[in-house]
């Protein structure tokens, strides 16, 4: 037996633990067949997956969000292929663009001031001086040589040429004489251009010298002017038109709602001091102090005002003042005067002098006073003259009695004059309203307010309310707003009366706008009143017996719906409730009077502007139209025709038996129709008329829908039945006209059976023949080659979605076995550092106790 060699190889494979060998069973053993999982070992494969999964998956747990590299993540610098160049300018583009934002699209003034050649543009575009390289001649552009210098030193010259000197010129000699001779003729192009420009330059500025010399004996009208082009004028007006600034920025809700109610107060004030009788050309200047700094004056708007002296040491203003009870001024005639007596004042003038009004402004003084005159004195000088106070006195009212004694009669005129003008200025205040309301605190104070007030009274008064209460002017503004848009409801109710119908509707005209304003300011608020508003009119309209008409505000409340909110919506919280009540007025109320007939198409109108965008159809409404037409046929013959109710089929209310054809009317309804009882001639053809438009409006309403012959097929009968001969022309024409749109909608429609849809043909089958290459024991389905393909993807897919899933469970079963470990690994170092701090805490107890125990013996 030979002994292994020390160089070969031990053998390394391993002998499967047959305890760990796990054999998978088949149901069905087939002879021949192979099969490659027929034997597995789970242990060995567990413990190779978790060993991978512990290189990779637990590697990454441990280093998520953690980092221990510094990237360089400028732009570029991963880049091998970028120069250093192309780094700069993708850098400086990439900070270009974010420095750039949507706004700056707008900004039509760039900040950059763009160069060249050290001028800027804008130094460029005067085209002063539009020279460029491009004005050298053909002979420089061709090489900067002449002809005979090329000549002799390519055709002639060189190595042929006698130079007189030994020897012959290298070919390296000839060529830098070629560069320096081409040197040479360069610069002197260059130096006999700098030459003429200047010469240029100061011919350019001697002759704008002497262009006013020139130009001096011509005459306006001989100098010619240049014919402007059409493209020039347009380059022009876009070059110097007017470009928006920031100040020119749109105003906020707020801040415009702040700006009317300061021009309200102002307004308002200027009111106040016209009722009192102030005026703003009676304003007296006022005296100012020499020191005064004038921090707040403004010169161009009162120049008046203004302290000033002359060479005297005088004030040029004239001002008044009081000293020791007596007045010290300057007379128009330069004279000094002192305090004048009441009783001295024949025109009252100096009982009105001293007297200031409730804003503090100082009323119209006859004889204007005047400091202007009184120099500076001692003491002593004052007291001297309050020593001569009486004597003063006397001279001074003799000097007053003949310096006014030519003036009497036109002061007194004067007077008169401007106290008239005071007193109908005061009066035109007073009628006039107030700029500023405060809002009402309950439905009284608002009553007061709109007291004997006209209608637009009333909606001035509304809208000063609103604008001085703006929401964005205090914080409780929204809420009181909103009351006072209850508060208007209800004053619309009270109005509505049968008595003052007409005062109704213009006051309902008035407000609306005001209503719409508050509306959008809550619509909360607006949405909750009026609900309610509708709901408290519907429970009043059950409590109704005898089914009589609702009153007139319920009209006023339906219109305002249509103004306030949108009717065109499927469900609506305020719209749809009206509808319903639509519905319940004209289904039970009974008609019997000319109020009842005119209610009742005012409703049918609403529903008609309700209806006009969603194309709705409410059905007691074309009844209703259809019952107005019974109404106006004759009953004669024992058959009784069909109607809907609340109409009866006996009901001749609006059968016309005078003949009215040749009169003129008015066919428009009137308020009046909704307060009397009594049915006239007058009201039957206006009814009339109305309903045959509303029949033709809807007509063409819900001419989209399918079943619109049906449902005019009752008034398309009505309409043969009714006479038409007493009726006015323009009657019978839009009876005629609404009679044959009705017909031919009947005629041009066209009834489709239905029948059921028609099955698409399936194609034959088309057999090929199987061919079967390889039997593999299994019988497949015959499938084209396409789908057999798509089907082979598609279990692929679904398989491979299946490991995966399976996969994902393991790493997170992995993820969760480690997670667990390390949270015991966690609990277990708390709990023994724990441990560790009582016995630390347990020794240091016991030692203390120990300290007491000696004290205590001690």
């Amino acid at each position: 037996m030979k002994k292994p060699s020390k160089s070969a190889a031990p053998d390394t494979k391993k002998t499967p633990n047959p305890f760990e060998v796990h054999i998978n069973r088949q149901k069905m053993t087939v002879l021949g067949q192979k099969s490659k999982n027929d034997r597995g070992l789970p242990g060995v494969s567990r413990a190779k997956a978790i060993r991978k999964r512990k290189g990779t998956l637990l590697q990454e747990y441990k280093l998520q969000n953690k980092a221990n590299k510094f990237t360089d993540k400028r732009i570029g610098e991963r880049s091998r292929d970028m120069t250093q160049e192309d780094k700069l300018m993708a850098r400086f583009a990439a900070i270009r663009k974010k420095a750039h934002n949507r706004k700056s699209i707008f900004n039509l003034a760039d900040d950059e001031v763009l160069t060249h050649k050290g001028q800027t543009l804008a130094e460029i575009e005067k085209f002063d001086d539009p020279r460029s390289d491009d004005d050298s001649s053909d002979e420089d552009k061709s090489g900067k040589l002449d002809a005979s210098f090329v000549g002799d030193a390519h055709f002639g010259g060189g190595i042929l040429k006698k130079t007189g000197k030994e020897g012959a010129k290298t070919h390296r000699e000839l060529i830098d004489e070629l560069i320096a001779e081409s040197k040479k003729r360069k610069a002197e192009k260059q130096k006999t251009k700098e030459a003429t420009l200047e010469l240029t330059e100061k011919l350019d500025t001697e002759w704008k010298d002497l262009l006013p010399l020139v130009n001096k004996g011509k005459k306006k009208e001989e100098v010619e002017t240049a014919q402007v082009d059409d493209y020039d004028k347009v380059m022009r007006e876009l070059r110097f038109e007017a470009r928006g600034t920031v100040s020119d920025r749109l105003k906020t809700q707020e801040e415009m709602a702040q700006d009317e109610k300061e021009r309200l107060e102002e307004l308002e004030q200027e009111r106040r001091e016209r009722m009192k009788g102030f005026d703003e050309g009676d304003r007296v200047p006022v005296h100012r102090s020499a020191d005064d700094l004038d921090d707040d004056f403004v010169y161009e708007e009162d120049p008046d005002y203004m302290l000033s002296y002359n060479k005297e040491g005088q004030s040029n203003v004239e001002v008044e003042a009081q000293m020791d009870g007596r007045k010290i001024g300057k007379k128009q005639g330069g004279e000094e005067s002192g305090d004048e007596d009441d009783s001295g004042d024949e025109d009252g003038e100096g009982e009105e002098s001293g007297d200031e009004d409730e804003e503090g402004e100082e009323s119209e003084d006859g004889d204007e006073d005047d400091l202007s005159d009184l120099k500076a004195s001692d003491e002593s000088d004052v007291e001297e003259e309050i020593a001569t106070q009486d004597d003063e006195e006397k001279t001074e009212d003799v000097k007053e009695e003949i310096a006014t004694q030519d003036d009497e009669e036109k002061t007194e005129e004067t007077i008169k004059t401007d106290l008239l003008r005071r007193k109908e200025m005061m009066d035109k205040a007073r009628e006039e309203l107030p700029y500023t309301f405060a809002l009402p605190e309950s439905y009284e104070a608002l009553q007061e307010v709109l007291e004997g007030r006209s209608s637009t009274h009333q909606s001035v008064i509304i809208e000063r309310m609103i604008k001085c209460n703006h929401p964005s002017l205090a914080e409780n503004n929204k809420e009181k707003l909103g009351m006072l848009f209850v508060y208007l409801l209800q004053h619309l109710n009270d109005c509505a009366t049968e008595a003052f119908i007409d005062q109704c509707f213009e006051v309902f005209g008035a407000l609306a706008p005001q209503l719409f304003e508050l509306t959008q300011l809550d619509k909360f608020n607006a949405y909750s009143s009026m609900k309610e508003v509708i709901k408290e009119k519907y429970e009043d309209f059950k409590k109704i017996k005898k089914r009589n008409y609702p009153g007139v505000e319920n009209l006023i409340f339906f219109k305002l719906v249509s103004l306030l909110f949108s009717t065109s919506d499927f469900r609506h919280q305020v719209v749809t409730p009206c509808f319903v009540f639509f519905e319940q007025i004209l289904h039970k109320c009974r008609v019997e009077s000319r109020k009842d007939i005119a209610y009742g198409l005012f409703i049918v109108t609403l529903v008609l502007e309700y209806t006009a965008l969603s194309k709705r159809h409410l059905p007691a409404a074309i009844s209703y139209l259809g019952g107005l037409l019974h109404m106006a046929i004759p009953k004669l013959g024992v058959r009784l025709i069909k109607v809907n109710p609340p109409f009866r089929p006996t009901s001749s209310l609006l059968v016309l038996v005078n003949d009215c054809s040749g009169d003129d009317f008015d066919f428009k309804m009137e308020r009046s129709d909704l307060v009397e009882e009594e049915i006239t001639d007058s009201f039957k053809i206006r009814a009339i008329h109305t309903t045959l438009r509303l029949i033709e409006e809807f007509d063409n309403n819900l001419s989209t829908l399918s079943s619109n012959v049906e449902i005019f097929n009752d008034i398309r009968v009505y309409l043969e039945l009714l006479p038409t001969r007493n009726y006015p022309k323009t009657v019978q024409t839009q009876f005629e006209k609404v009679s044959r749109q009705l017909t031919d909608r009947k005629i041009e429609r066209k009834l489709e059976y239905i029948v059921m849809e028609a099955k698409k043909p399936t194609a034959l089958r088309l057999y090929e023949p199987k061919i079967e290459e390889v039997f593999e024991g299994k019988r497949r389905k015959y499938q084209s080659k396409e789908k057999a393909e798509r089907e082979k993807l598609v279990h692929k897919l679904k398989k491979e979605t299946k490991g995966a899933l399976r996969e994902i469970r393991r790493d997170t079963a992995f993820l969760g076995r480690f997670k667990v470990k390390e949270q015991i690994q966690r609990d277990n170092e708390r709990r023994d550092k724990v441990k560790r701090i009582y016995a630390e805490a347990s020794m240091q107890q016991s030692e203390l106790n120990t300290l007491d125990r000696k004290k205590k013996r001690k």
